[in-house]
């Protein structure tokens, strides 16, 4: 007896004969979908369906959003960067002095080179243009390295976070120095005295070191006269009596501290400035200290 196979058994189920051709759509659903999506169906029949796309699952779709968010903060967190970044590198980082001469000569009209009006005619200029990042501030008075007038560093590009206005905060930080360079030059006044050397080698003890190359401001007539020594045009005439002039001054308090250093004096040589005999050997006399001897960059920007 043969025994019936269990796979025609849904087969003979069916009602009606069966054709060859039903048999091949019920076999093989996706050629069968594939045909009835592009290729015109035969009368009478029904098309199929096209199957629809499966839905996303809500893990996917959270992931989803979590790249996009990730991807979103990395491109904040680069932009940030990149202007802190920016920021940084704009930043002034020249360290710089200031040294005002509170003596006599000093006052405004006369023969005097009105300190007061050139120090606020040029320290602002002066800052802006060295990019200086900090401000040490010394006197010109009788003995200006052991003068008690003292005023604090200025920090010229105080810290901030990115949402602050770094420009606004710079001006501010200069408006603080002007006020501090003319508190010192008030109190320079007071005690008299001009001790310009006194005054190099203080501020050349105030400069950090490190890579930058310091910018000192010297607003300054630089007549040297103290209890020790006092500077006589009449008596540097020649070069054998600057060479001993210069050794008698340099003699026990030695060479300021300011070798490589960028010096701008303002008020220099004023007094014999209408006088080419005695500019030249006081020119000279200074010279050979800031430039041979303590080994000073003199510039002529801010000379005035």
């Amino acid at each position: 007896m043969t025994r019936p196979d269990p796979a025609a058994a849904p087969v003979r189920a069916a009602r009606g004969p069966v054709t060859a051709d039903a048999f091949q759509e019920t076999a093989n659903p996706r050629t069968n979908t594939e045909r009835a999506m592009n290729v015109p169906h035969p009368p009478g029949r029904p098309p199929v369906a096209a199957i629809s796309p499966p839905r996303r699952s809500g893990r996917f779709r959270r992931t989803a959003r979590a790249l996009a968010l990730a991807a979103s903060l990395a491109v904040s967190f680069a932009a940030v960067t990149g202007c802190t970044a920016s920021a940084e590198a704009d930043a002034p980082r020249t360290p710089c002095g200031l040294v005002i001469d509170g003596s006599g000569s000093g006052a405004a009209g006369g023969r005097g080179f009105d300190a007061e009006a050139k120090l606020k005619s040029t320290l602002v200029p002066f800052l802006t243009d060295r990019d200086c990042g900090t401000l040490a501030f010394a006197p010109v008075t009788r003995s200006s390295q052991t003068s008690s007038c003292r005023v604090g560093d200025v920090d010229l590009d105080p810290p901030a976070d990115e949402t602050t206005d770094r420009d606004r905060l710079r001006r501010s930080a200069r408006i603080l120095a002007v006020r501090g360079a003319l508190t010192m030059l008030e109190c320079a006044r007071t005690q008299g005295g001009s001790d310009v050397l006194g005054a190099l080698a203080r501020i050349g003890e105030a400069m950090p070191s490190g890579e930058e190359t310091p910018s000192l401001l010297v607003v300054s007539d630089f007549e040297q006269a103290d209890k020790e020594f006092t500077l006589r045009v009449s008596e540097i005439g020649t070069e054998e009596s600057r060479e001993r002039a210069v050794d008698t001054l340099l003699g026990a308090r030695g060479v300021p501290g300011i070798a490589g250093m960028d010096v701008y004096p303002v008020g220099y040589g004023m007094r014999h400035d209408a006088r080419p005999s005695e500019y030249r050997p006081f020119d000279a006399f200074w010279s050979e200290i800031l430039s041979r001897r303590a080994k000073a960059h003199v510039h002529d920007d801010y000379r005035k």
